[in-house]
């Protein structure tokens, strides 16, 4: 999710003074190719099941022993040493930037400011974890403010402080606490962050826990879902799990999370039709064309940075069509890269590139530097990609695009190369 400086200077200070919606041979609004049921429809394997519940669970494993970013919330320790968490709070490399708020370059009095409300001082050398579950869509912070900073002054597309959106219902270990009482720092499946107190509820573990690894559940298979809850919209994001308490001939009965005046958590019962196609009972099959299904169900949405305009960034639409299916990757397209799977290193001319991107399975994801994309088949011997798009270069000139969309690797990148001569890695994940 995270760009280098410089590929996000280019990206956001050209990308500001150009047209939304330029495209490039690279880019097709062919509408059988923006169609899902034409990739699935040629995916001569991609409905044979890839992994089976016990083969996700022990791929799940892996990929948390592969990566730093995902502890084991099942098996998460009752207490952990204060100086590791300072180390963790205390990375405020953010702000050795110039950054902007409303349109202002920001003081070195409001960094401090920023820096103090971490409130370090007060961590004690052994912390005794807390339990929490988020009861809406809520941003995961860098800092504790939920002011936008951004590097250039006309920027609002691009906050700096922004690392991810949880959907309500996650489980989230609670480590510390502003020094106005405001914000939580967290742990969630697979962030760390800060989070508004407002935006979850505490809980004792053994509820926490059923929100960790509850036993029924329906998952969320559109780009979002929405529930009112407690008198307000509620918005599940697709990979979301809503707890199921029991099951009607025609509803669902699902466990929606509340927070009490007092901060506690309070288990709502709501309805859920059972022909609502946006969900579905338990994870879907881990199938390639399921893959590819959901990954379609963000053609044309806006591109959301962090998670940002209740959309996806790349990394989160490879991140939410894979938890559909109960894999569960990191959050950031470097880490998703690093992370267990089986790899293929990129390297060579553009043909030997497109012969083994080709051979992937339709759904392995595509990484190269700031940026991560879907496989979804080939045409000619050429690869197609879904994936959501800042911008792309053109002649020389910074396009952008900002929205969910189909291409070939064509596409130029800063540099001049091609998208297809960039890539590092190509992973099944599997």
């Amino acid at each position: 999710m995270r760009l280098a400086k410089l590929l996000y200077t280019a990206a956001v200070v050209c990308g500001l003074l150009l047209p939304l919606g330029a495209s490039a041979a690279g880019i097709t609004n062919y509408p059988p190719l923006v169609n899902p049921s034409h990739w699935t429809e040629q995916n001569k394997s991609g409905d044979t099941v890839i992994l089976d519940a016990k083969g996700v669970a022990a791929f799940n494993a892996k990929v948390r022993a592969a990566s730093r970013s995902m502890p084991d919330l099942a098996n998460y320790p009752a207490t952990m040493s204060g100086d590791a968490l300072k180390t963790r709070i205390m990375d405020y490399s953010i702000l050795d930037d110039d950054l902007y708020l409303h349109g202002n370059k920001v003081s070195e009095n409001y960094k401090n400011i920023l820096r103090k409300q971490s409130n370090v001082s007060a961590i004690p050398k052994s912390v005794t974890v807390q339990y929490a579950v988020t009861v809406r869509r809520t941003a995961v912070r860098a800092l504790p403010t939920g002011e936008g900073l951004y590097y250039y002054a006309g920027d609002r597309d691009f906050d700096a402080l922004q690392e991810t959106m949880l959907d309500p219902g996650e489980p989230v270990a609670v480590l510390h606490t502003s020094a106005n009482g405001y914000f939580y720092y967290v742990q969630a499946v697979n962030y760390s962050g800060w989070v508004s107190k407002y935006n979850v509820a505490m809980t004792d573990k053994n509820t926490w826990n059923s929100f960790v690894k509850p036993q029924k559940f329906l998952v969320v298979t559109d780009a979002e879902y929405n529930l009112k809850t407690d008198g307000e919209q509620v918005l599940y994001q697709q990979g979301a799990r809503l707890q199921v308490d029991s099951m009607q001939s025609d509803t669902y009965t699902v466990i929606a999370p509340v927070r009490t005046k007092t901060g506690l958590l309070q288990k709502q019962k709501l309805l859920v039709p059972k022909a609502a196609s946006a969900v579905h009972y338990g994870y879907l099959p881990y199938t390639s064309n399921n893959l590819l299904s959901s990954a379609f169900k963000f053609y044309g949405k806006p591109y959301g940075w962090g998670g940002l305009k209740n959309s996806v960034d790349c990394s989160s639409l490879v991140f939410n069509a894979y938890r559909t299916v109960g894999i569960v990757l990191p959050r950031n397209a470097d880490q998703q890269e690093l992370t267990a799977g089986t790899k293929k290193k990129l390297s060579g001319s553009s043909q030997e590139r497109a012969a083994v991107i080709s051979k992937l399975m339709p759904g392995a994801a595509l990484y190269m530097d700031g940026h991560c994309l879907m496989y979804i088949g080939n045409i000619n011997q050429t690869p197609y990609t879904i994936h959501a798009l800042g911008s792309y270069f053109s002649k020389g000139r910074l396009m952008r695009e900002m929205k969910v969309l189909v291409s070939d690797l064509s596409l130029q990148r800063s540099s001049g190369n091609t998208m297809l001569n960039e890539l590092q890695t190509a992973i099944e994940y599997k």
